[in-house]
């Protein structure tokens, strides 16, 4: 995991000294896993005034702080704390940015949560819409690229994580996703890949067709 990398909000990009490496919402909308009008929904929701304020909500929560939300809030923040009551999630990390590498690839990722869920490792993606297939293969990269105290390849970082999309409702009730398929590791790697090239040679495609 590089500790030397800078992040701009407005491209949603990251970068490790001059060379922009590849983020996970980038790499499931251009490797051609998920149609990217998908892609794009998910983006928009985080970046919506709505998402927004969950997200970092349900943050000041993690960390302790209060908050002073929307009332539209409340019900998403709801159903975060019935969460982690009820399944007994102790968060560690939570908005946490980093780069990570599989076979001296980077990529930029955002964790929303990653805790103990139950007495396991876990991370999660919190979510105000729906839950998709793809969003397994995105918590696979985080899972994969995360430090572990005792684990340093990345399978098996990834083999020894829980992974969980969390629907966060209007109606104050949490809706669980669990993500078991170990070929979505899989999927992420040869996504990181394909983005690693396209990031590689890009450049050179836009400029012959300028």
């Amino acid at each position: 995991m590089s500790s030397a990398f800078s992040f701009d909000p407005g491209a949603h990009e990251y970068s490790v000294g001059t060379r922009v490496v590849p983020a996970c919402t980038w790499m499931l909308a251009t490797g051609g896993l998920v149609p990217f009008a998908r892609v794009n929904a998910d983006v928009l929701e985080r970046r919506s005034e709505l998402g927004r304020e969950v997200h970092l909500a349900c943050h000041l929560h993690n960390i302790g702080k209060l908050g002073s939300y929307d009332k539209r809030v409340k019900p998403y923040l709801h159903s975060w704390i019935l969460f982690k009551e009820k399944m007994n999630f102790t968060p560690e990390l939570s908005e946490f940015q980093t780069v990570a590498t599989i076979n001296a690839m980077p990529y930029g990722m955002q964790i929303d949560c990653a805790g103990i869920l139950d007495g396991s490792e876990t991370v999660l993606d919190l979510k105000i819409g729906a839950i998709y297939p793809h969003h397994g293969v995105q918590l696979a990269g985080y899972a994969a690229g995360l430090e572990h105290k005792r684990w340093a390849a990345p399978l098996a970082r990834f083999m020894a994580r829980k992974r969980v999309a969390l629907q966060l409702r209007e109606s104050g009730l949490p809706k669980i996703s669990m993500f078991e398929e170990k070929s979505d590791f899989y999927v992420f790697t040869s996504l990181l890949y394909v983005s690693t090239w396209k990031k590689q040679f890009d450049a050179m495609y836009t400029k012959e067709n300028a």
